[in-house]
């Protein structure tokens, strides 16, 4: 991958003159190639960069909190963005969104000091997946749709089962290692069902490229009787991505918050 065409963006704008803003922001990742910055590509970033240097009279870069892959949609990402001047943040929200395409919008804008960083900040994010078990003509970009049978009641003790601190090295999408490695510790897990439908909510201190996506298909390969028949946790043990099931499609999973202090439920 290129790099990005402003990666060196803070020394287009010297310390003593930034403002720092913290950027929640929605998107329907459908069409989108994912997040983060590509050449030639569409991109969330791209757009949001692209909406935001008329504003502050300069190129600017979006560091977001999570980079979301290609399909992935997000109720609310957090990024921030560096500029050289200040504008008052209901302008940043009002003008971003109108050069903005309507599959992304900018909810909110803060003015934040310089040592609030989007991602390293975080202490803890949370994703839902989606699935229906019926074809759906509306919100069907949203889920997946998975209509074969299933014993639904066995994906509350799989789910249980990732709770708690582990090396999710065999949940990996095949990518580089980790520059931080593999160990998440993860606070929920867990699946409600309601008639057709069945969501999946997981929070955790991290996670790595592709391992909610890889958790949901495994947990739906087992339940169903595919592949292997190995437990999460035999997955877990065994630290290679092969023992795996299927990766779900990307279309089912929502980045749904990103939190910045002790995880809500903790007893600490």
């Amino acid at each position: 991958m290129s790099d990005h065409p402003i990666a060196a963006a803070d020394k287009l704008v010297r310390a003593g003159e930034r403002h720092r803003y913290r950027l929640d922001v929605q998107y329907d990742g459908t069409d989108f190639s994912g997040m983060q910055w590509q050449p030639d590509r569409r991109t969330v970033q791209r757009c949001l960069e692209e909406a935001l240097e008329p504003l502050f009279e300069k190129k600017v870069r979006v560091i977001p909190s999570s980079r979301t892959d290609a399909g992935v949609h997000a109720a609310r990402q957090v990024a921030h963005v560096d500029a050289p001047i200040q504008r008052p943040l209901a302008s940043i929200v009002r003008a971003g969104n109108s050069h903005l395409p309507p599959d992304v919008r900018i909810l909110s804008a803060e003015l934040v000091n310089q040592e609030f960083h989007a991602r390293f900040s975080a202490r803890w994010r949370g994703y839902k997946y989606r699935i229906t078990r019926v074809p759906l003509a509306i919100g069907r970009q949203y889920v997946w749709e998975f209509p074969q049978p299933m014993e639904t009641e066995r994906l509350f003790e799989l789910a249980k089962s990732i709770e708690g601190t582990h090396s999710f090295e065999a949940f990996a999408h095949e990518n580089p290692v980790e520059r931080h490695g593999y160990e998440c510790t993860v606070f929920r897990s867990e699946w409600q069902i309601e008639g057709d439908c069945l969501t999946y909510s997981i929070e955790a201190s991290r996670f790595v490229h592709g391992m909610v996506r890889m958790l949901v298909g495994s947990m739906i390969d087992y339940v169903c009787d595919r592949r292997n028949g190995k437990t999460i946790l035999q997955i877990l043990e065994s630290g290679d991505n092969r023992n795996a099931g299927t990766k779900a499609p990307a279309g089912g999973l929502t980045l749904e918050t990103v939190g910045y202090g002790t995880w809500p439920n903790s007893k600490s």
